[in-house]
């Protein structure tokens, strides 16, 4: 069944900016505001996925999430990040192998909206700044998308950290199951 959501409705998508904007001024009110778009959004995600079910997730990371001493090449794999603890991504990479799910760590928001059309996925995990979620919102409406806000960050766009549990917890709700024996395979 096709994915319907207010955020492929143009009109819609304007009154969320102008809202955004008139917001703005008052500290932290479009935060919020963006906060309870994205809960309202992710209530929509799970009735739909209660209804059709899915079949491949994909989980997509923010660069920012790589931390500023890492090593790793991120770009095609988080392979190298199951032995490594020095970020979250390690944390990420272990679970998405617990689950055999593929993540990305995108280098730039409209590489992730590609691969996403591309790949079709029935589910997109992600976390993201504020903007980036309504971004995520507007120019990937059609794939269903579970999103929460990043929860730090040294600085904006540097050392970012995410709500590891909320991941876990989101895999369980829509009937993702560990699988048997590791995958060992690259792509994550």
């Amino acid at each position: 069944m096709r994915y319907v959501t207010p955020w492929s409705n143009r009109l819609f998508v304007e009154t969320i900016a102008v809202t955004r904007r008139g917001l703005r001024p008052f500290g932290g009110m479009e935060e919020r505001f963006i906060d309870a778009l994205v809960q309202g959004h992710n209530r929509l995600v799970h009735r739909h996925l209660r209804r059709n079910g899915i079949g491949t997730v994909l989980l997509i990371m923010p660069r920012c999430m790589k931390q500023t001493d890492c090593r790793c090449d991120v770009r095609s794999s988080l392979a190298e990040c199951r032995t490594c603890d020095r970020c979250q991504l390690g944390d990420l990479a272990r679970l998405c192998n617990r689950y055999g799910l593929r993540a990305l760590v995108a280098f730039r928001s409209h590489i992730a909206f590609e691969i996403a059309r591309r790949e079709q996925p029935d589910l997109i995990i992600a976390t993201a700044c504020h903007d980036r979620l309504i971004k995520a919102l507007r120019s990937v409406p059609e794939i269903p998308a579970l999103l929460a806000p990043l929860t730090a960050m040294q600085r904006p766009c540097i050392n970012a950290t995410c709500d590891l549990e909320w991941f876990e917890l989101q895999l369980q709700r829509v009937g993702a199951e560990p699988t048997r024996l590791a995958h060992v395979g690259e792509g994550f």
